[in-house]
């Protein structure tokens, strides 16, 4: 999913003051992701979250963001926590969903029950549904990549949906012991050159472990 910067989502209400603190606070830490500097966005984030300054939405993209950091540190506790505070606040929003899942899994523990219990109010035919239908095994990995490339949908977006298809896939692909599937997969999502979402920059990772 594409990092969105905070600031795009502003909402009246806030003081001119408060918005160049906290928000400030999330600008430096995206940029700090941009840079692959996780322990310090960790630690941005941390300072917009405990500002007081970000409203609900923002608060929720704060937290998922900072577990994205602490995913990436291996911090896996911790992102759990903040996904699911970040559900908590925003219960409608399936990355924070996928990624909880992911660091259950990452950890070692099944996080399929999590998984199911998040989404199961939400419409999981359009786009990243089908990513959640693959993990609770209702869709295949050929189904999810098909869903990516929408033939409804502009070019750019299908390439985008695709990044996080094949990073996600590969995720799936790991999950049940087929390594070389998974960096193939992996590669793929790189391929698309994608580099504004996260899953682009976690296919590299992810690829750097697997020494592919």
């Amino acid at each position: 999913m594409v990092r969105l910067l905070l600031v795009l989502v502003l909402v009246s209400g806030i003081s001119a003051a408060a918005q160049a603190n906290g928000l400030d606070f999330a600008r430096q830490a995206q940029e700090a992701d941009s840079r692959h500097d996780f322990e310090q966005s960790a630690i941005l984030y941390s300072k917009a979250i405990d500002s007081g300054d970000l409203q609900q939405g923002q608060m929720a993209d704060a937290l998922r963001y900072r577990g994205n950091a602490n995913f990436f540190l291996g911090r896996f506790d911790a992102a759990a926590g903040d996904y699911i505070n970040s559900l908590k606040r925003n219960p409608n929003d399936i990355y924070a969903a996928l990624w909880l899942y992911l660091t259950r899994e990452a950890a070692g523990q099944d996080g399929t029950p999590e998984l199911i219990g998040a989404t199961k109010k939400l419409d999981l035919f359009y786009w990243p549904g089908p990513i959640v239908n693959l993990f609770i095994g209702r869709i295949t990995t050929d189904e999810v990549l098909e869903a990516a490339k929408d033939p409804f949908l502009d070019e750019a977006t299908q390439v985008e949906q695709s990044c996080e298809a094949y990073f996600y896939a590969g995720q799936y692909a790991l999950q049940n012991g087929d390594k070389a599937a998974a960096i193939r997969l992996f590669r793929a999502a790189v391929d698309t050159g994608v580099t504004s979402f996260i899953e682009y920059d976690a296919a590299r990772l992810a690829l750097v472990r697997l020494g592919g």
